[in-house]
């Protein structure tokens, strides 16, 4: 079908028309995104104290924000460094143009959420939280955060749906578990609570979370032998948070040492080695004083034995530090268990010239002497030990060794017996009482120290194996 003159020009008119529609819709929505990105732009805080490349980064975001190519784009990197780096007030108005600009994105409610929570803002919070489990709902960190939020609202109810909404989705979350042992506080329910909190050890035994709790619901039920056996097993750990990869993936932008070493341990914890040497890699780019960092990162490569690596950052830091006598204490004790004792002995007289009155490097050093016979002077280094250190058991313990060793029986018990004071369920000094008694013919009293060793939870299988099979063979029955 031939097309006459004038429909040509009618169907070049409307497209035309369509064009030009077109144009002046994308035209209009640039113009409504750069107003709204030119009002979340906040005014740049004071930056003198910070590292040049985080303002000249900020520059760079500003400018690309004003542009008219890419301002969303530009606001987007402004947030994620405000936030990055805990300026927190700018981070927020760089979320509220956010959210407006891309309403369907999960990730601005998440982050805003965050900051809400942190201010105490539980009001504010609770809908914008709610708003990005609307939009993520398979995103567990958004639905833990929400139910933590729900219980410090003391909205129970609603918190306990949302931590069982996290179960579904993963059956073993401890921290849905914890959460539901805390919510079942709230009503009193401490047999709820138990319940809970032993399903979450059971599936993570190093649970500090879980771990902590119980010691109060044992300390509740009348338990004070469980509650501290519970104590001695957290030592010095801290708990830890759950890993949150869209917060977390932030910190490659932070400049902050404190808060890169803190997400460091919190990645190393989740088994993210490689984000955690990462973001120390940065703590130790950007700090003054990165000594704590260089042990910090030290101590990680020992997990791995990667043994060159640590000593170097281990040595870096107490290069920066002399004083610093936990990384001579670690250097020590890694150099000793690669069976570098050249480089041990040579640790260990630096570090007690430098930090005299580290109980660690003269129990270290104890140790050391009594590896070469020399019993009575290690028994002054591990006395001395004690002394420094009083609330620990291992001087104890090794004291108790080199008695048994010279034949001083008596003392070896009592420093046995001491040390459960200071630490009850220490497990080696549980075992060594229980073979003591045994091997002497005291069945009471070893049944009593076994059945202690066995109420333990961090007691290997294999080590209450032996104890129980040396007292089967010398009394002829089970100890229970």
């Amino acid at each position: 079908m031939k097309i006459s003159a004038p429909q040509r020009r009618l169907v070049a008119s409307f497209l035309l028309g369509v064009s030009l529609a077109v144009l002046l819709w994308f035209g209009w929505r640039a113009i409504s995104q750069r107003q709204v990105v030119a009002a979340s732009v906040p005014a740049r805080p004071a930056l003198a104290a910070w590292p040049a490349e985080l303002t000249d980064r900020i520059s760079e975001e500003e400018t690309q924000a004003r542009s008219f190519l890419q301002p969303t784009a530009g606001l987007a990197g402004l947030c994620r460094l405000y936030l990055a780096n805990g300026l927190y007030n700018e981070a927020l108005q760089c979320l509220d143009g956010l959210q407006r600009l891309e309403p369907r994105s999960a990730l601005w409610s998440h982050l805003q959420a965050g900051i809400l929570a942190e201010f105490g803002r539980l009001e504010e919070t609770l809908p914008v939280q709610e708003r990005a489990v609307a939009l993520a709902p398979d995103y567990i960190p958004a639905r833990l955060r929400l139910a933590d939020v729900r219980l410090k609202a003391n909205l129970t109810a609603a918190a306990v749906q949302a931590y069982a909404e996290v179960l579904a989705r993963d059956a073993d979350n401890p921290y849905a578990r914890l959460g539901l042992a805390k919510c079942a506080l709230v009503d009193a329910d401490w047999a709820k609570a138990r319940e809970q909190l032993e399903k979450a050890i059971q599936a993570h035994p190093d649970f500090i979370g879980g771990l902590s709790l119980l010691v109060t619901v044992r300390e509740h039920d009348g338990d004070a032998g469980g509650a501290e056996q519970l104590r001695a097993t957290i030592g010095k750990r801290e708990f830890t948070d759950f890993s949150d990869p869209w917060r977390d993936e932030l910190f490659d932008d932070c400049y902050e040492p404190y808060l890169l070493s803190v997400a460091a341990s919190k990645a190393n914890f989740a088994g993210d080695a490689a984000a955690a040497h990462r973001w120390l890699e940065r703590a130790i780019r950007f700090s003054p004083h990165p000594g704590t960092y260089h042990r910090q990162l030290g101590k990680m490569l020992l997990e791995t034995s990667d043994f060159a690596s640590a000593w170097a950052h281990l040595e870096k830091a107490v290069a920066l530090d002399p004083g610093d006598s936990e990384a001579w204490n670690i250097l020590v004790f890694s150099s000793t268990a690669a069976g570098d004792m050249d480089r041990a002995d040579k640790a260990l007289a630096a570090g007690l010239a430098n930090c005299p009155q580290s109980a660690g490097l003269h129990h270290s050093f104890g140790q050391r002497l009594a590896s070469l016979g020399r019993n009575q002077e290690a028994i002054r280094e591990f006395a001395l030990a004690k002394k420094l250190r009083p609330n620990e058991a291992n001087a104890y313990i090794s004291l108790a060794l080199m008695y048994f060793r010279t034949e001083q029986v008596e003392k070896a018990v009592a420093e046995l017996k001491a040390a459960l004071t200071v630490q009850p369920g220490h497990p080696l000094a549980l075992s060594t009482l229980a073979r003591y008694y045994t091997d002497n013919g005291d069945e009471p009293a070893a049944r009593h120290w076994i059945r202690q060793l066995r109420l333990q939870p961090r007691v290997p299988a294999a080590d209450l194996n032996t104890v129980t099979g040396a007292y089967q063979q010398k009394f002829g029955h089970a100890p229970w």
